[in-house]
This record gives C-alpha cells, structure tokens and sequence, in this order.
C-alpha cells in the first residue's frame, strides 16, 4: 500500500523504500505522513460483508446534502507509523454550521477531529478535518476560467506532474477512497467538476513530497495546513510554488515553516502550510 501511494505522487523517499536506509533512522519502513487518513478506510468488501459505516464519522450525521467535498484538513504528527504498527482512531465530531449557500450549492461544514495512537498507545497525530455536505445548484457545468497566470517561483525547487484518467485511478486505489467523483465522470461533472478529480490524500502526498524532496529524508513532516481551493482534474497539469516563510530553533532541533501552493492552468488548486524538522 506505501509503494502504491508513493507512486501516485512520484515520492522517493528512501524512508519510504530502501530497508536499510529507513532501519537506520526509524527501525523500519514508515509510513508517508500524507497516508494517515488511508489507513483509517476499510476495505468496500470482505468475507464478512461490507463495512457498517462511512470511513469518515462527518459522513454519518443527519444532513440533507446529497453529495461533499472536503474543504481543509490541519494535522499534526506526533511520531511516525512504522511497517507492523496497530493504528486506533478516535474521531469525534466538533461542529456543525448553519446552512449556508456557496458557489456549490447550499449544505452544511461539518468539523471533525481524529486523535491517532499506535498500539503502544503513543500519540501519533491529531487530524481536524472539515467537509461540505451539500446540496449542488445544477448539475450544469461552470464555464471555464481562462487561463490563470504563470505560477511565481519559490524557493524550493518546482515539482510538475500531470492529471489523467489514469492517475485518477491510481489515486482511489492507493488510498482505499472510492468515493464517485474521483472515479465517476458522470458523478464529477454533476457535482460541478469539470472532469474525475484528486482527492485531499493525494494532495496530502504531494505537497509533503514538495518539502521532503528539497528537505532530505532525514526530514520530518511536524505539521501540515492544507485548503482545498478548486478541483484538479483529469487533463490538468500541476505546478508548485514552495517559499520559506520561517526559520527557527526547537529544542536544538532546526524546524522550518513552508508554503506551498500547488496551480493547474486553471488557477490555484491547494494551498499548504507545512512545519519540518529538519534532522
């Protein structure tokens, strides 16, 4: 399951592939941080049936929309997750809005935060996460944005990769989400997407990856603020922009805050604020 997330968003880590490499830092094999929430989904079928419940508890409140997407996520990792580790997720819903109309349609944002702990009972990370439940204005398309400008360059280096129908697949299957719109073109399209669409798990990947690869695996991901702007979707090409914000020491330890912004040729599609230690 790493390999497949891995190579969804072209991470090389070598935490994340060489044995040897990761023993010596970590013990093991870990886990990229962008795969927290992957762990938590079932499998959609078993021997024993298919799973009682949605993997997200936000899914589960009494609303009336009829489809979601997710807005932000902002998580914090306490320790790593090691191949062979036991995660257990305690999730608890923390706030409901009033209706509200968006571009979108009218719906509701439902906040949930996850406390994860691993087998030792460690903390591992906390995940807040807030989605739209909703009902769409039509399932008539937008018109399309003209072409945004050219993405300003950062300081870290940037990171280009193209969306297809393939990556698409790639996505749901590296992270056990097979919710329609990141498979369905129908479904996309009558949420008000242009095309199937990346999920908040790949873009979790992507922008650490964004880090890391300039940071080096001795590099750790502390914290992660992530905002979903618009969909990125099958036929689009993606371009980072990555600055240094901040610098600083932590108990002798270098951190540093980022900012990463990552565009299709439509604009903005999310933007991350991101803390790494740095060895």
């Amino acid at each position: 399951q790493i390999g497949y997330y891995c190579s969804l968003v072209e991470d090389a880590n070598e935490n994340y592939w060489d044995r040897e490499a990761a023993r010596r830092r970590h013990g093991s094999i870990i886990s990229p941080p962008g795969m927290l929430i992957v762990w938590s989904f079932p499998l959609p079928w078993t021997p024993g049936g298919r799973p009682d419940h949605s993997p997200f508890l936000g899914l589960e409140v009494p609303l009336p929309g009829k489809t979601l997407i997710n807005v932000s996520t902002d998580t914090t990792f306490h320790g790593v997750i090691r191949i062979g580790d036991a995660l257990r997720f305690g999730e608890r819903v923390v706030a409901v809005s009033d209706e509200k109309l968006t571009a979108l349609g009218v719906g509701h944002f439902v906040t949930t935060i996850t406390d994860v702990t691993n087998q030792s009972d460690d903390p591992v990370a906390t995940h807040e996460n807030v989605i739209y439940r909703y009902h769409p204005h039509s399932t008539s398309l937008p018109p399309d944005r003209s072409p945004a400008e050219a993405p300003p360059i950062g300081d870290l280096p940037v990171v280009t990769m193209p969306v297809t129908v393939g990556r698409c697949v790639l996505d749901a299957a590296a992270t056990r989400d097979f919710f329609p719109g990141h498979h369905d073109r129908e479904y996309a399209q009558a949420q008000g997407a242009r095309d199937l669409y990346l999920n908040t798990m790949f873009y979790h990947g992507f922008v650490d990856r964004v880090v890391t690869d300039w940071a080096g695996p001795d590099s750790r991901i502390l914290r992660r603020g992530l905002r979903m702007l618009m969909p990125a979707c099958a036929g689009d090409v993606l371009t980072t922009s990555a600055a240094v914000v901040a610098e600083r020491q932590e108990s002798g330890h270098a951190e540093v805050d980022v900012e990463v912004t990552v565009y299709s040729g439509k604009g903005p599609v999310a933007a991350a604020a991101i803390t790494a230690g740095l060895g």
